[in-house]
């Protein structure tokens, strides 16, 4: 019997490639709402009731409400919005955190996909907290180049259509600190403070950097450039969805933000010296960091293989 699969906003850039990848699968039926009856709560609430897996694909405000409608069903849920990635009874859904994450998201009901930028600061730096490296109260610094994709269809619009001067050029944002990932990387990763964080979006599609510089005087036992790397490898060892490159890897001295495009995996580079490391996770902000996450998520809580309908590498 196949899996009935919702997706609660399938016209966004996360929506759609959900649903561009669940309609390839032979084991998964996707149930169609019409254009029309889409923001009818009776009518979502009737396709809630009818399948056995929801993607909300949604603003947040539209996330919460969406839940609301499925209280009296059975349907689990995974939302791809900030609204509960860190609520109580909801399973963070990265897998790669521990062993036993992978099981709560299996088992549970309701998982909170991960936001982009904060995948790529979690891979690199919840490990080294979780190992007691990195001090809860460590004045953290993060940096994340991405493509314009992440920004939705206004800014893909933006940039596929006639494009200004400035567009041409990367540009930062979030520059008041309020940016909605940090929320999840302070809970997940066990610190004391946000970090100071600078996205950076630039005139490409998709794919995604993000790079968090340490000193290792600053680290617990003031630990080498080996250390740190080896405490990545260690974490991620048999790992199918994140692999740590060799120790100082760096692709001929540049790192493309778009190299692991259209992939469902990540990478982590650990550069630098023994004095300034820089780790760096290298993903597609559209899979690894949002739709492929879900489908990963979603696969773990059938009880199927993680990889399945997903392009990862070895």
């Amino acid at each position: 019997m196949k899996t009935k699969v919702f997706i609660d906003g399938h016209s966004g850039t996360t929506g759609l490639r959900i649903y561009e990848r669940l309609a390839e699968r032979q084991d998964i039926e996707v149930l169609q709402i019409s254009e029309a009856l889409r923001k009818e709560p009776s009518e979502v609430k009737k396709y809630m009731a009818a399948a056995d897996i929801a993607f909300l694909c949604l603003p947040d405000q539209a996330a919460i409400e969406a839940v609301s409608l499925a209280a009296e069903t059975k349907v689990r849920i995974i939302d791809t919005s900030t609204a509960h990635r860190t609520a109580p009874d909801w399973v963070y859904g990265f897998p790669e955190l521990s062993q036993i994450q992978a099981q709560r998201i299996a088992k549970s009901d309701r998982v909170g996909n991960p936001g982009c930028h904060a995948s790529g600061v979690i891979a690199g730096v919840q490990p080294l907290t979780s190992a007691g490296i990195l001090p809860p109260d460590y004045p953290l610094v993060c940096f994340s180049l991405t493509g314009y994709s992440g920004g939705g269809k206004k800014m893909i619009s933006q940039y596929e259509t006639a494009k200004t001067d400035d567009l041409l050029a990367p540009r930062q944002y979030g520059l008041g600190q309020t940016h909605k990932h940090l929320k999840e990387i302070v809970a997940i990763c066990g610190l004391s403070q946000k970090p100071v964080f600078s996205p950076i979006v630039d005139d490409y599609y998709c794919g995604m950097e993000v790079t968090v510089p340490l000193f290792t005087a600053l680290l617990k036992g003031k630990p080498t450039l080996q250390t740190v790397w080896e405490t990545l490898a260690a974490h991620y060892e048999g790992c199918a969805f994140v692999h740590v490159r060799p120790l100082g890897e760096d692709k001929g001295g540049f790192l493309a933000a778009n190299d692991m495009s259209g992939r469902d995996d990540l990478e982590i580079f650990v550069t630098g010296n023994d004095e300034r490391v820089l780790v760096t996770s290298v993903f597609d902000n559209l899979g690894k960091g949002a739709s492929g996450a879900a489908i990963q998520n979603m696969n773990l809580m059938l009880g199927l293989d993680p990889k399945t309908g997903l392009n990862v590498g070895e």
